[in-house]
């Protein structure tokens, strides 16, 4: 078959160009080019794929501990013991620091012995049949006297702080012989899905990770800083364009950076009310909790998340390249005999740089089309696409088993 004039200046526009096309949400981008060098060159044949197909938001965020205390002592007093140091794994409810006690016991034997001299004297009145209004006048200097009572046993309890949550001491600010103040509050656990109530110290600036920021940088008054280091979330944010795209739910693949390996997370919360970024724009929250402990991950880590937005399966496609439209018909070119052979086919959806082939083709096939190699560097944010391991694509390990995401072996789009 000879090649019509237009068709060859057609093939030549094609064979000059070098497209870069960004198609993976996770951030990777696919380069697409042909050589200029030389139009007798052979034309690069690629294979119709058949596998699965994902659309995914890209975004970067940070690594952060699920659940972290930011600690400080509730009374005042002498610091007279600090046993932990940064990097000591400890339980709920061990001892982290403590305060002398002197002044402490004192102001508990005291209020015992308001609140017994009380009693005596409201049981004298009632034996007495004293009037009701002494009587009432007696009953409510008592109730004082028991509420002093409890907040001094609280002050005493509290000269030991203990942490509220099991985990890792991220930092620690006292030593023996400081003076430290009452800060007025109960201690509090920090987590990515609630506060707790702990008994001991009082939690200053305590907060979720996203407020609370890494531990080399944890809140301004902190005595004591304890992280969880086996369960972690990511604090992303998106773009408004992508947000309309992204609920709870929703599967993650997040790349820790330096880190060749992917976790896997959950959407746990999608923000609606926007922030400023340096660049000036629009952006809101994202929080994704990591599936299960792994290992190697630091609090204030950098990485990059793929929010999988969209999945298709047994999608046969083609490069979008590869398809064009000759006298109104959607066509590819295939080889026969040397020369380029027209082949008509039926288009279902175009996803980024593949195109899905409703009729005229089958896995395997091979087309006229632009060899894809990853390379590039990652963006910041936006949609793309990714064709999952078929005929005719290798495969990349999936997510572990239990993973409630993409199934196992997804991978780059063969050729």
């Amino acid at each position: 078959m000879r090649l019509r004039p237009h068709a060859f200046t057609r093939r030549h526009t094609i064979i000059a160009v070098v497209v870069a096309l960004v198609v993976v949400g996770g951030g990777a981008a696919w380069v697409a080019t042909r050589s200029s060098s030389s139009t007798t060159a052979a034309p690069t044949l690629v294979a119709v794929t058949s596998g699965t197909i994902r659309q995914s938001v890209s975004a970067s965020g940070t690594l952060e501990p699920a659940h972290r205390a930011d600690l400080t002592f509730a009374v005042s007093g002498t610091v007279t013991s600090v046993p932990v140091a940064a990097g000591d794994k400890v339980r709920s409810g061990a001892v982290l620091a403590t305060v002398d006690t002197a002044s402490l016991k004192t102001a508990v034997t005291s209020a015992k012995a308001s609140v017994s001299a009380m009693q005596d004297q409201l049981t004298a009145q009632q034996d007495a049949g004293s009037s009701a209004v002494q009587i009432a006048s007696t009953q409510a200097q008592l109730t004082d006297a028991e509420a002093k009572l409890t907040d001094a046993q609280t002050a005493l309890a509290e000269a030991s702080m203990t942490s509220p949550i099991a985990g890792t001491v991220a930092q620690v600010d006292i030593a023996v012989g400081d003076s430290v103040t009452q800060s007025g509050s109960t201690a509090s656990a920090a987590s990515s899905s609630a506060t707790g109530t702990g008994s001991s110290a009082s939690s200053a600036g305590a907060s979720s990770p996203s407020a609370a920021g890494s531990s080399s940088s944890s809140s301004t008054t902190a005595q004591i800083v304890v992280i969880s280091t086996t369960s972690w979330v990511v604090d992303a944010s998106v773009g408004s364009a992508d947000l309309p795209q992204l609920k709870k739910g929703l599967q993650a693949e997040i790349t820790p950076t330096g880190s060749a390996i992917k976790i896997f997370g959950t959407v746990k919360s999608v923000g609606i009310i926007a922030s400023s970024s340096s660049s000036g724009s629009a952006t809101f929250p994202v929080t994704i909790t990591v599936t299960g402990s792994p290992k190697g991950l630091y609090a204030g880590g950098a990485a990059d998340v793929a929010i999988i937005v969209k999945q298709v399966e047994n999608v046969l496609s083609v490069q979008t390249n590869a398809v064009h439209t000759e006298g109104g018909k959607t066509v590819v070119h295939q080889m026969k005999g040397g020369a380029q052979v027209s082949t008509p086919v039926k288009v279902g959806t175009t996803y980024g740089a593949v195109t899905q082939i409703l009729s005229g083709l089958k896995a395997g096939d091979k087309v006229v089309g632009t060899t894809f190699r990853l390379g590039g560097s990652r963006p910041s944010g936006g949609t793309g696409t990714r064709l999952g391991g078929g005929t005719g694509g290798g495969g990349v390990d999936g997510p572990p088993a239990g993973f409630d995401g993409p199934p196992a072996g997804f991978g780059g789009a063969g050729g």
